[in-house]
């Protein structure tokens, strides 16, 4: 314990003595042994509670307050010792025991006063306080503990009272002003409120800040004049006081004159005095208003102003996070990417800058800048599966199918609590591994992710169709395509894998009402699907159609290894 908590304690412990040296001085003879021994007990106790022993610490006090009933110093350790001990119950007993016991011991009524405050008892503390007032009237701490006492108790009018007590002692104080203001404006008088406002800043008329407080009291009452009135004022007299305009700017936002906000907005932007951090806090606050406002303009003023902002401070990381986000509030999914790119530059631990890079890399398709972005972010971001996963998409689209299947290995390891995350992952790593040929794990990758969707298309389409290229598990493909094209009955992409399945297992003619629905149904169909309906043609025996359709398939760009030679030689080459 700190030296000058043993010093306190050791002042509570003289009121426990000074009954004994009081008794010494009269006739040193009247002292007894036993008092001398409550004496020692007693000093015993405190080094206990200095300890927090507690327990041993009541056990001592009591014990000395039963050899010498009238000293409060014992009664006052065996209440806070019980305090110590979160029993409220005792401390209250023995707490107002002391206090009868020593009435003019400020400390004792305080502690008191405390404890009521601690069961809400704000009516018994009020007494206390009023009386501890009353008798120390330069202590104003009292004062201020008898207002909360009444504002506990709602008795707006006697904290106001007590404030105005206070005041004419110490004079105004922005403390209490403000504490007249908040109860008078629950009380709903405003104009008291602005009044006690008003007195403020007359009494410090160089204070900006009390104008600050003073308008915005008059911006949350919709006293939008009063405030413009007061804070051009204000600006007459201090032309660099950027704050003003910060609440001119709020003031013009509500009444809907945008021009005049971004206006004042930019003079605050342009005030060196104004620190970058209050800046930030003001376009995060009005980002958040964007949220509702789709007004065009306002994005557009905001993003002028942000881009200012970075002029200023080139080496703050949050401004092109801003910037970030205000370009994607726009619609400018390149921008809003590379300004968080230059964010990383400066600060690379903010793991949602880097999900939005990879996720902007994605939407706009780009496969090079979602390769490296995702490699970056897994460099400070080992434990992450996402980064893994979008790093494996981006080398499986690079044909890199080695790479794409050691990062979605690992992100299916970091993945385990994220069923959702897994289900990609292991679709993707079913079409990675079947793409190197190592077919058992693409089954077992495309298997687990049906048990965690058993209808997710792109699983359902892809392994059916790699299924019947390989003419294995034939039934296991024809079931999953047939719930395929159950579940979209027009995808002309599913209907070609159902096709394809039951070509494979020489159903051609079910096979091409399938692709007939297909074209049916879709003007834009593949060169794949068209090649498809030849083949089927030709093992019906419809040589000349399947030639035509073949011929077709190539006009339509389809490569396929065989095509040319199917419609040069005339012949189905599989």
């Amino acid at each position: 314990m700190k030296l000058s908590s043993i010093i306190y304690w050791a002042l509570l412990l003289l009121p426990f003595a000074g009954t004994a040296q009081k008794t010494k001085k009269v006739d040193a003879g009247t002292i007894s042994e036993k008092e001398l021994q409550a004496e020692a007990i007693f000093t015993d106790g405190m080094k206990f509670f200095i300890a927090e022993t507690y327990d041993k610490a009541l056990t001592h006090f009591k014990k000395a307050a039963e050899m010498n009933p009238a000293s409060p110093g014992a009664t006052f350790m065996i209440a806070k010792s019980y305090l110590a001990t979160n029993d409220i119950v005792n401390a209250t007993i023995y707490s107002e025991k002391a206090t009868k016991l020593d009435e003019e011991n400020k400390f004792y009524r305080k502690f008191l006063a405390e404890i009521y405050i601690k069961q809400k008892r704000f009516k018994e503390a009020a007494a206390v306080y009023e009386k501890l007032a009353d008798r120390f009237p330069r202590d104003i701490d009292n004062y201020l503990e008898l207002s909360n006492a009444y504002i506990a108790q709602e008795k707006y009018s006697d904290a106001i009272d007590v404030y105005n007590k206070i005041e004419k002692t110490i004079g105004m104080s922005e403390e209490i002003t403000h504490q007249k203001q908040l109860i008078y404006l629950k009380q709903n008088k405003l104009e008291k409120a602005i009044e006690e406002g008003d007195k403020l800043i007359a009494s410090e008329p160089t204070e900006p800040e009390y104008v600050v407080q003073q308008a915005q009291i008059l911006i949350s009452n919709q006293r939008y004049d009063q405030a413009l009135k007061m804070l051009e004022t204000t600006l007459k007299h201090n032309p660099d006081f950027a704050e003003a305009h910060i609440l001119l700017a709020e003031i013009y936002r509500k009444k809907g004159d945008l021009d005049k906000t971004s206006q004042e907005l930019q003079v605050a932007f342009s005030n060196k005095n104004l620190s970058s951090d209050v800046k930030f806090k003001i376009l995060s606050s009005y980002m958040l208003m964007l949220e509702d406002d789709k007004n065009e303009k306002t994005t557009e003023s905001l993003i002028n102003l942000t881009r200012a902002l970075i002029k200023q401070a080139p080496d703050e990381a949050k401004a092109y996070v801003v910037l970030g986000d205000l370009l994607m509030k726009k619609g400018d999914l390149a921008g809003a990417r590379d300004s968080y790119v230059q964010s990383t530059g400066l600060e690379k631990s903010i793991i949602e800058v880097w999900m939005a890079i990879v996720e902007i890399d994605s939407r706009l398709n780009e496969t090079d800048n979602l390769a490296r972005h995702s490699e970056e972010a897994i460099e400070y971001f080992p434990n992450q599966a996402l980064f893994w996963y979008h790093n494996g998409v981006a080398n499986f689209a690079k044909k890199d199918y080695d790479k794409a299947i050691t990062s979605l290995e690992e992100a299916r390891n970091l993945a385990l609590d994220n069923k959702e995350l897994v289900k990609f992952v292991n679709g993707l790593l079913g079409d990675a591994y079947n793409e190197v040929k190592k077919y058992s794990k693409s089954d077992d990758a495309y298997e687990a992710a049906l048990k965690i969707d058993p209808n997710d298309e792109h699983v359902l389409n892809n392994y059916a169709y790699y299924l019947s290229l390989r003419k294995d598990k034939l039934n296991r493909a024809l079931e999953m395509s047939t719930r395929l094209i159950e579940k979209a009955g027009n995808n002309a992409t599913y209907l070609d894998t159902h096709a394809w399945v039951l070509y494979v297992m020489k159903d051609f003619r079910r096979s091409r009402e399938i692709l007939e629905r297909a074209i049916k149904q879709n003007n834009e169909v593949s060169g794949t699907i068209i090649e498809h309906y030849g083949d089927v043609l030709y093992q019906l025996g419809e040589k000349d159609k399947a030639i035509e359709q073949w011929k077709k398939a190539r006009q339509l760009g389809e490569n396929s290894a065989n095509i040319d030679k199917k419609i040069q030689s005339g012949q189905l080459i599989e």
